[in-house]
């Protein structure tokens, strides 16, 4: 899920401020820990995300170290401008929690019952929110394209339109010539934002399924190439098998199998 429009903004910010300050007043523990890099020290980044916590016990202390360090390996795993779109993680421990939020610099995911590839997942996913939301920002604000999140205006100089204007006239409306073959997934149709967040993260963890599937539909064609060259610079990934059901697409790439060991070469 992807937040953008500035009454979004404000509710999130509200949301985290509830996290970072109030959490303790209900017997609950809320710490900000530094992410410790995972790599050798020749392959660090600069990797700068607060984590933090809510619904936490001492039971999960050890499944928060380890899901902290497998986190801050996959984004160490992505370009590091697009880490950077992420300042803020929060790991919530409550089982009904939703599995993911992410935008405005933030990523909220659910801690507890989903296995590690989910979770990577979910987080890829909630990344490329971040990455359509502030790496790829308009240079100017001034002509309005005919996008809109909430009620803000998206600029035509925002290198995002790009990539929604392939399959979509305006945040609700899919082109009269969009099929659903023409989506990595059924949640991809949901808006543009998820088409784009999906694709990012179908590119990712699945890189090879996609070139595969790219080649059965133009517009997965442009996508496949807005996100080689728009978003990755030409960086490609050696992830997927290239066996894809052509005339099939799953609701949600998030919990499509796939090697994390692949993605975290």
């Amino acid at each position: 899920m992807r937040l953008k429009a500035i009454s979004l903004f404000l509710a999130i910010q509200a949301l985290s401020f509830f996290i970072w300050k109030a959490v303790a007043t209900n017997n609950q523990v809320l710490a900000n820990v530094p992410a410790t890099p995972t790599h050798s020290a020749s392959e660090e980044t600069q990797l700068n995300v607060d984590f933090s916590m809510r619904n936490f016990s001492e039971s999960i202390v050890s499944l928060n170290i380890a899901q902290k360090a497998k986190i801050t390996e996959a984004l160490e795993a992505l370009p590091e401008e697009h880490a950077d779109s992420v300042e803020k993680i929060v790991l919530d421990y409550n089982k009904n929690a939703g599995r993911g939020l992410g935008g405005n610099n933030l990523i909220i995911l659910r801690g507890v019952g989903m296995s590690y590839e989910e979770l990577i997942g979910v987080l890829v996913h909630e990344t490329g929110h971040n990455v359509d939301y502030a790496y790829l920002s308009p240079k100017k604000e001034e002509t309005k394209s005919n996008f809109k999140d909430g009620s803000f205006p998206l600029y035509i100089t925002d290198p995002s339109i790009d990539f929604y204007r392939i399959s979509w006239e305006d945040e609700f409306t899919l082109k009269k010539t969009a099929s659903n073959l023409d989506f990595v997934s059924g949640y991809a149709m949901s808006d543009p934002f998820e088409d784009f967040a999906e694709a990012y993260t179908y590119y990712v963890l699945h890189n090879e399924d996609f070139k595969v599937l790219a080649t059965s539909s133009p517009k997965l064609y442009a996508k496949y190439r807005f996100m080689k060259y728009r978003v990755f610079n030409g960086v490609e990934f050696n992830t997927g098998d290239g066996i894809v059901n052509m005339n099939n697409r799953p609701w949600d790439i998030t919990i499509l199998s796939y090697k994390l060991s692949d993605f975290l070469i």
